[in-house]
């Protein structure tokens, strides 16, 4: 019976990491293009679009910072401008309590936006801050409140998204 009951509690143990376990989107991993409908991506992502309101897989210019740490990102998915949880976002599904990591920039030259995470009725959860692009990629993190689909997004203008880490 001891051993019956040690085997489920490893079992049970095994699920819950699993559930908790990281995932992440990195544009570095995307192929290049436009983006006009919704694009299921690995680990349960999904970019959020539109033909009237695109994402794009860029290549990330030379001109402006471009590693974090030891990560060097040489692509970049462009938000366009103000986005929600049916175009110019990036979806996953997440746990309460799950951290939710954003690597971006932002498009304008000079001044910093302001990355958003919704909740599915669009309601905003938290944000941080993207720095101009001639600066630092931003590295910004919110915890999220409860299970369900969140997405990453501009709050105003554009952005551009290097990495979403989950975990």
């Amino acid at each position: 019976m001891k051993k019956i009951i040690a085997t489920l509690t490893a079992i049970a143990a095994a699920m819950t990491l699993g559930a908790f376990a990281e995932k992440y989107v990195s544009a570095n991993d995307l192929e290049l293009g436009t983006v006009a409908e919704d694009k299921a991506l690995e680990d349960d992502f999904v970019i959020k679009a539109t033909a009237e309101k695109i994402v794009e897989i860029t290549k990330q210019s030379s001109d402006a910072p471009n590693t974090v740490g030891n990560e060097t990102f040489t692509q970049r998915i462009k938000i366009g401008g103000a986005g929600n949880p049916t175009c110019r976002s990036i979806q996953f599904p997440a746990k309460a309590g799950q951290k939710v990591t954003v690597y971006a920039k932002s498009s304008s030259k000079t001044d910093n936006r302001i990355v958003a995470v919704l909740a599915e009725d669009g309601t905003q959860v938290g944000t941080s801050e993207a720095a101009a692009y001639a600066g630092e990629i931003s590295v910004g993190s919110v915890t999220l409140p409860a299970d369900g689909n969140y997405f990453v997004t501009s709050k105003k203008s554009g952005i551009y998204i290097y990495e979403i880490i989950v975990e």
